[in-house]
């Protein structure tokens, strides 16, 4: 299994959940993709990349024709497509590494310049996903039904988590997300990585975790283009336009 990587152009995105109801960015985020590979970067999906937990047999008909074309492109330029696996997509873990036009891991640990970088989904440090996986599940399929019914759910429910953040009494990490990731980013990093790179929040972000090492999410492509770029050691968190 593939866990260590030696990249000195990346770029990382996360969350891009082809063939969810209230996606409206695949054609956007396959010509990031494109763009990167003619730049010369390696690409990581950290995640969620494919909807299986909430997507319409529609809409993942209507996605995955381009998906698949675009992928065969990027690697005719003859570069790298990372694959982590997050938790609306582990069923399809299988499929995608035999596949072959991918390199499928649970994480990856990026060496780039001096730096090292670990790159993850991030769903098993979400205290509620850990305590309660079978209550998350369920509601997982019940928000997807809710999507269905009524896209702009989603963006309520963004805006209730940035609002439940503010309100709570410990203010630390990405506004919106909860603090454990920013703890478990603190944690990883006194293991040895100068920088790491989470997903699952939907929440864009950068937390500085002292000793110029950071934590960094590039968030979710269903309401905004982040993206984390890797260029010899430097990490950065940057919006694309096309």
């Amino acid at each position: 299994m593939l866990t260590n990587v030696q990249s000195e152009r990346m770029v990382i995105i996360s969350d891009l959940h082809f063939g969810n109801p209230f996606s409206h960015q695949t054609h956007h985020a396959l010509s990031f993709m494109r763009w990167a590979a003619s730049q010369n970067y390696d690409i990581v999906i950290n995640g969620d990349g494919l909807e299986m937990a909430q997507g319409s047999k529609s809409k993942i008909l209507q996605d995955m024709p381009e998906v698949f074309r675009t992928i065969k492109e990027i690697r005719k330029l003859k570069r790298t497509i990372y694959y982590v696996v997050g938790n609306h997509d582990m069923t399809l873990e299988n499929f995608l590494e035999d596949w072959g036009y991918l390199k499928v891991s649970p994480f990856l640990n990026v060496s780039s310049g001096t730096k090292r970088i670990r790159v993850e989904h991030g769903h098993l440090y979400d205290p509620f996903y850990v305590k309660y996986p079978l209550l998350y599940e369920k509601l997982t399929h019940l928000a997807g039904f809710l999507l269905f019914i009524s896209p702009s759910f989603y963006k309520t429910w963004i805006n209730f988590e940035k609002w439940r953040a503010r309100m709570r009494a410990k203010k630390t990490g990405i506004i919106g997300e909860p603090p454990e990731f920013a703890e478990a980013a603190r944690e990883i990093s006194r293991r040895g990585f100068d920088h790491i790179i989470f997903g699952h929040t939907h929440h864009p972000g950068t937390v500085e975790l002292g000793e110029e090492k950071t934590y960094l999410n590039p968030g979710s492509w269903l309401l905004s283009c982040h993206y984390v770029e890797i260029s010899e050691g430097k990490v950065e968190l940057k919006q694309w336009s096309a």
